[in-house]
């Protein structure tokens, strides 16, 4: 009977495959079918907005030539030297959303002009009334819902990977890296966007609100940007965004937006006559000292025993070897975690928790190592000595390069049903090899090579080494396939493989995704088809179910309005999911449904209606199950916004193995006094009930306040609660009643720039517990830390 399940199985994933595949690709032939010219497209567009258009290239972008200037120029926010006058101007006449490419409601002027060593920025933007200016003084990368502006810079124009620089109306800056084609950040998350803003460059801004809008400046090193050797007459790709929140969040560019093209990079405009610094010129060393000092308890019922003060010096080296290939290197590398990671409810859940990288050695490249299947997550890095990395791109090729040394060894053992944890003390080193090559106009192919090497007792040494083959194509504007197979090697020490009923020896497993995106503006149709085999392991990675295969099929209505009409966009959803272990068992489905609604007051209200779901656990099919997702915000003001999301409906109780019905609620308000303090209020309840009676239930409150002395300086104080409440009588094992516990942070920061920092803090995390008999344990402090951070960035 299991042969035929499987059978059935594997062919239920074929023909998935070809419905998926075949959809798109006819679907791909219609959109090719009705493309336009873009050149006459641009043409028209600029006629009707009354701008002078320059003459587009042959590919239909509008060109625009760099003048250099001879004299440096001061970044104080203000367009008021003579150089000034000289530089190139470029306008952002459309606003691309909500309306599609109507005329911008409001008027923005950008320059570019260049020296030697820097390019640099300067827009002059207009507004009706700049008292309405939404604009704050926050830390860094912080600016999102502000009135700002945003330079992309594409230096290889070809069409896959940008830099990101935004300035607010007060100069706080933002910068990220945008992977056209790719996927993110590997460490920001399975489901991260193609933008990751945990890229950090150091360069200078500038912004001042005037009595007509307001002006923002910037100077972007070369050093800091990656570009083709040579410094003559470059062509960079380049396109200007302007954000006018209001009622509506309203978005300006220099460039139309065809959003029946799914390449954004391919619609940016060009600018000529760049003339990048000098190839191998970037050296930067950043050396770090870190000191603290730790007290803890051994046990509840003794006292707090304080360590002896730590201190470590660090170093981070980086040397940009030529202009577009750059080599990291890090020494004793301080990873402290000075921000808090994001608290979550850990209850009634079966797979590993995820949880983003914030370490800069990590992040410096990250995206060169992203994968659909995200089989790079450097936190699995957990305690390093020491690490290498090379990255950049050859002409069509693309090169990263990360081997890493590490003290202890954390491994993720993932399930059809749940997944676990594990960690050894012995030492492992980390290396992996990416490569990408550039294919047609905006196509990949790619491979991957990861492998983690560990000691331990003779014939039970550690390994993980992982292959993957991956390609994205896109055959026309509106369609982009993606697919990638891979395959591991593992085995574990004996003692793992006994405790966690592993193989013994060696054993392998494949792996493999196929996806498919169809994105117009009024439709889009996505899927995807994988198989994870129960063998196959990424521990260098975050993959939390094996011994799975599945898919799943969504279709979206839009309906596009602009920032004058009663909706800004209005979509309508449908799809279908199913899941399936190896023995033929439906693990999850089911079919979904959902309605979003966007208008005035930046509100945006969607329900997700879950139905016909089937989910199996335990040996225990559990049919006819519904859920009711639902997402509720609103930002009517800068200086206020809240948010409403959560579920209801059916779930299956893991720990007791039956079926009940879950609440989930997680109200959030943000609030703004003045310019310079920031609050913030979040907090998640949950609960499960089951036949009648409570499970359990669960709270987690999080207050955040921020007193912003500058844009380089702020203190900063984060409390979080956390509490939950058990149901002895409802749980087939022995559980406390209550636990509870308490966490504070209190920081200091000063951020010359990215790297030259002082941090200054207090930590502490409490526990509290009501056991079985209802005997009470008050919170108490568990541990506290005094700690103190200083990095210095050091250019020569």
């Amino acid at each position: 009977m299991g042969g035929v399940l499987g059978c059935w199985g594997r062919r239920v994933s074929i023909a998935w495959t070809v419905m998926l595949v075949s959809t798109v690709w006819a679907v791909s032939l219609s959109a090719q079918a009705q493309s336009d010219d873009r050149s006459s497209g641009i043409s028209r567009s600029l006629t009707i907005v009354g701008v002078s258009p320059p003459p587009p290239n042959a590919d239909g972008r509008l060109g625009y030539d760099v003048a250099v200037t001879e004299t440096p120029l001061a970044i104080d926010g203000r367009l008021d030297e003579p150089s000034w006058a000289d530089a190139v101007v470029i306008p952002l006449p459309w606003e691309v959303s909500p309306a599609e490419n109507g005329a911008a409601p409001v008027r923005t002027e950008c320059r570019l002009t260049q020296d030697e060593d820097n390019l640099y920025l300067g827009c002059t933007a207009h507004d009706p009334d700049p008292t309405e200016i939404r604009s704050y003084v926050v830390d860094r990368d912080g600016i999102a819902g502000h009135d700002r502006i945003t330079l992309t810079l594409d230096p290889f124009n070809d069409q896959r990977r940008a830099f990101q620089f935004g300035v607010s109306a007060l100069g706080v800056q933002s910068d990220a890296v945008l992977s056209q084609g790719g996927s993110g950040n590997p460490n920001q998350g399975p489901s991260a966007i193609p933008i990751d803003p945990s890229w950090d460059a150091i360069w200078t801004s500038a912004g001042s609100i005037t009595e007509s809008g307001f002006v923002v400046e910037a100077s972007i090193p070369f050093r800091s940007l990656r570009f083709p050797n040579g410094s003559d007459g470059q062509a960079w790709g380049v396109y200007l965004t302007r954000w006018w929140p209001r009622s509506a969040n309203v978005e300006v560019r220099s460039a139309t937006w065809d959003r029946d093209d799914s390449c954004v990079l391919c619609q940016a405009n060009v600018v000529t006559g760049i003339r990048g610094g000098a190839p191998g010129a970037n050296i930067q060393l950043t050396p770090t000292f870190t000191s603290a000092r730790n007290e803890a308890r051994a046990s509840r019922s003794q006292a707090l025993v304080s360590g002896p003060i730590s201190r470590e010096v660090g170093l981070d080296a980086q040397w940009g070897v030529t202009s577009d290939l750059t080599l990291n290197l890090t020494a004793n590398p301080d990873f402290s975690q000075v921000e808090a990671d994001v608290a979550q409810l850990d209850v009634n859940n079966r797979f590993a928790l995820f949880f983003p990288e914030k370490r800069p050695f990590f992040l410096e490249g990250a995206d060169f190592f992203g994968t659909p299947v995200q089989a790079v997550f450097t936190r699995s890095i957990v305690d390093p000595t020491g690490g290498a990395k090379v990255t950049g791109k050859l002409g069509s090729n693309a090169v990263g390069v990360l081997v890493a040394q590490d003290r202890a060894n954390n491994l993720l053992i993932p399930g059809s049903q749940f997944s676990r944890t594990a960690s050894l003390d012995d030492p492992v080193v980390t290396a992996v090899g990416r490569f990408r090559r550039d294919v047609g106009g905006t196509s990949t192919i790619g491979a991957l090579y990861t492998s983690r090497e560990g000691s331990g007792p003779e014939g039970s040494n550690y390994f993980n080494r992982v292959g993957r083959f991956d390609a994205f194509y896109r055959p026309v504007p509106s369609v982009t396939l993606r697919g990638q197979i891979l395959r591991s090697s593992t085995r574990y020490p004996g003692q793992v493989a006994e405790d966690f009923e592993q193989p013994t020896g060696a054993f392998s497993g494949n792996a493999y995704q196929i996806r498919g995106l169809w994105n117009t503006s009024s439709w889009q149709l996505n899927g995807d088809i994988r198989q994870t085999d129960a063998g196959f392991r990424a521990d260098a990675g975050f993959i939390t179910q094996s011994g799975i295969r599945g898919g799943n099929l969504n279709l979206t209505r839009r309906w596009l309005g602009d920032s004058d009409r009663w909706f800004t966009q209005i979509s309508l959803n449908t799809g279908t999911w199913m899941n399936r272990d190896f023995a033929g068992n439906q693990l999850n489905g089911g079919a979904w449904f959902g309605l979003v609604y966007q208008g005035p007051g930046q509100t945006s209200i969607g329900v997700w209606p879950n139905l016909f779901m089937k989910e199996h656990y335990a040996g225990v099919t559990y049919e006819g199950m519904s859920q009711l997702y639902f997402d509720v915000r609103a930002a009517p003001s800068g200086r206020w916004s809240f948010g409403l999301n959560g579920n209801t409906g059916d779930a299956v109780d893991f720990a007791n193995e039956g079926l009940g019905s879950e609440l989930r609620l997680a109200p959030e308000v943000a609030l703004r006094l003045g310019r310079n303090v920031e609050l913030g209020l979040t907090h998640t309840f949950q609960r499960l009930d089951r036949s009648g009676q409570r499970v359990f239930s669960a709270n987690l409150s999080q207050l955040r306040s921020v007193y912003n002395f500058s844009t380089r300086s702020f203190v900063r104080a984060i409390v979080q609660y956390r509490q939950t409440d058990r149901n002895p009588e409802a749980y087939v094992s022995d559980v406390d009643r209550r636990a509870d516990g308490l966490f504070a942070q209190l920081l200091y920061a000063y951020k010359l720039n990215p790297q030259t920092v002082v941090f200054l803090g207090y930590s502490q995390d409490g526990t509290g517990l009501t056991d079985l008999e209802n005997q009470r344990t008050p919170i108490a402090v568990q541990g506290r830390t005094l700690f103190l951070k200083l990095g210095y960035a050091w250019r020569p």
